[in-house]
């Protein structure tokens, strides 16, 4: 279906695409345990990167100027911007659930930028998770404006369900 070059980005592209989002629900469910997920996804993220940049070259599938150095700095700086969200977590002047944002949205930031500088399928992956994370402060904020709804709607198509299926068999009953 796709080209031995193309399927190479896709997969990749899209295993990213899944732990991201694994992510934010792993946030939004469990919100301590989820922080160090995304310590790790970050490291995981260079690794894929770095490792289809190197592929991709290696194949000569893609020329450019940027080297694995540039790319190297480029996700190292990212490591150090979630090093610096940890120290203000210890210190306690922001919590483990608003720096888990942060660090999706650094994620999406840094992932949006390798689409620029290095892999141009990493730009929609960056956007996907930044929007991820937008979404997940708006459930936040709006949880019980959500749930309680939805929680009704649910609730009337249950009964709906029930007392169409007890007509139903009332109806076979008569028959």
């Amino acid at each position: 279906m796709f080209s031995p070059q193309i399927r190479v980005r896709v997969i990749i592209s899209l295993v990213m695409l899944l732990l991201g989002l694994l992510g934010v629900v792993l946030t939004t469910i469990e919100q301590d345990g989820a922080w160090y997920y995304w310590h790790i996804l970050t490291i995981v993220y260079a690794v894929m990167s770095m490792g289809l940049s190197s592929h991709l070259k290696k194949n000569k599938w893609k020329v450019t100027g940027m080297t694995l150095w540039h790319e190297l700095f480029h996700w190292l700086g990212v490591w150090l911007c979630i090093v610096l969200l940890s120290f203000l977590v210890h210190l306690g002047f922001i919590g483990r659930f608003v720096a888990s944002i942060e660090m999706l949205i650094l994620l999406a930031l840094a992932t949006y930028l390798a689409g620029i500088y290095t892999e141009p399928i990493f730009i929609p992956l960056g956007v996907l998770l930044g929007l991820a994370a937008a979404v997940m402060g708006l459930f936040q904020v709006y949880l019980y404006m959500i749930i309680i709804p939805a929680a009704v709607i649910a609730g009337c198509v249950i009964f709906w369900v029930i007392r169409r299926s007890l007509r139903e068999e009332r109806g076979k009953d008569v028959r």
